[in-house]
């Protein structure tokens, strides 16, 4: 029994000498969760700074050339598909496909 407790002291020692606490794993880190939210709150951090900056020029631009910016690629797409698909609630499947593809034209 002396032998099987050495080990663990050696063990334990170790992260003292280290000076590394152990991490306790979380149900989040064995799904591998936390990297991915990590991410996205980066993103999401960098997305807030740039709407600012981003925001001053859109307001200064013509009405033309907003709308050129902004709407007229994703809504070219979406009429397009809208137009082959031909669905029986053609408003409905424009909003979807709006709200399904936005970020896509979002960093254009």
């Amino acid at each position: 029994m002396a032998d099987e407790q050495q080990p663990m002291q050696t063990g334990d020692a170790g992260n003292a000498a280290t000076g590394e606490p152990q991490p306790m794993e979380t149900p989040h880190e064995k799904l591998g969760l936390t990297d991915n939210v990590q991410k996205m709150i980066t993103a999401e951090k960098e997305a807030a700074e740039k709407p600012i900056k981003q925001k001053v020029e859109l307001q200064s631009l013509p009405t033309r050339a907003y709308l050129d910016q902004t709407v007229v690629p994703i809504l070219l797409q979406g009429l397009s598909t809208l137009a082959k698909e031909r669905p029986p609630n053609p408003i409905e499947y424009l909003a979807a496909y709006l709200l399904k593809n936005k970020s896509k034209f979002e960093e254009q």
